[in-house]
């Protein structure tokens, strides 16, 4: 069977230097013999990348939480861990078969060109993901509300944002979209999630608003907080937000602590409840100190 001698390295400084280390190693190698190295060279390039991959990303994960780094932090780290890891693989790829420079950059601009085309949608997510974990709109727990998804930020990947909704379930908006959104983010103080909603009230004779708010939302909310205070950081507040012909608007205001997301779904229902139950028997001349029983 024939022998080769395989041009390694090639380099335009050094036309000479057409054996390299591999080179002189498998130069009394057969033409399949050779074919046959470099598959199983190639494809321990891919079992190494994917190991590397694994371990790098899981010990920056244990590093970062010994460390309490923020979780769109860690996050980032893995992203460059995994584009330098792939990068790398690819590089020992393309020296392994001694693919020319040119015909590399021609065919990575074509290929470019079409994946372009036909992954313009996963690659804007890709970028805007990438942008959202560097500018920090908001981070992971928090209680953010994008376009019309309300909820907890539960984790921020390079295509989407998966947000844990008031219905217990989640919601996975791609990044694109959410840099396309109007974002209102609810944790703005150190682990308090500061929410406000709003509550509409019809017009009553011979009830102010002053006596709406003072006489049947305010003791509503005392009694609320006082069930409540072990858990809730501030007592809830409330104020008139509009009235109008047909009504009036109030908005209560809660403060709920950041990471118990499930006791905000179950509190802040109960409170509007309770709120209502009171109005009601408001509604009925009824609303003395028998309300709130």
């Amino acid at each position: 069977m024939e022998c080769i001698r395989v041009p390694m390295f090639i380099t335009t400084d050094n036309p000479t230097a057409s054996e390299g280390f591999l080179a002189q190693i498998f130069e009394n190698l057969t033409t399949t013999e050779y074919m046959i190295l470099q598959v199983g060279l190639f494809i321990a390039i891919i079992v190494v990348a994917f190991v590397l991959d694994k371990v790098l990303r899981s010990s920056i994960g244990k590093y970062g939480k010994r460390m309490d780094m923020e979780p769109h932090a860690i996050n980032i780290l893995k992203l460059v861990v995994r584009l330098l890891v792939a990068t790398g693989a690819v590089i020992s790829a393309l020296i392994l078969f001694n693919v020319p420079t040119d015909l590399f950059l021609a065919g990575g601009a074509l290929t470019g060109t079409a994946i372009g085309f036909a992954s313009t949608q996963t690659i804007g997510n890709f970028l805007a993901g990438f942008y959202i974990m560097i500018s920090r709109p908001f981070m992971v727990r928090d209680y953010v509300k994008i376009g019309d998804v309300e909820g907890e930020v539960k984790e921020i990947t390079i295509n989407y944002t998966k947000i844990y909704t008031p219905t217990y379930n989640i919601t996975e908006i791609p990044n694109k979209k959410v840099l396309d959104s109007i974002i209102l983010n609810y944790s703005g103080r150190k682990n308090i999630i500061d929410y406000t909603f709003k509550m509409g009230f019809p017009h009553l004779d011979h009830r102010t608003n002053k006596q709406m708010i003072e006489d049947c939302i305010k003791p509503t909310i005392d009694k609320f907080y006082e069930k409540y205070k072990k858990v809730l950081p501030k007592k809830p507040e409330a104020s008139m937000l509009s009235m109008d012909r047909l009504g009036r608007e109030v908005n209560i205001r809660m403060f709920f602590p950041e990471g118990r997301i499930n006791v905000f779904y179950d509190l802040q229902p109960e409170l509007m409840r309770d709120i209502v139950h009171c109005w009601d028997k408001f509604k009925a001349n009824k609303c003395d100190e028998n309300c709130l029983s």
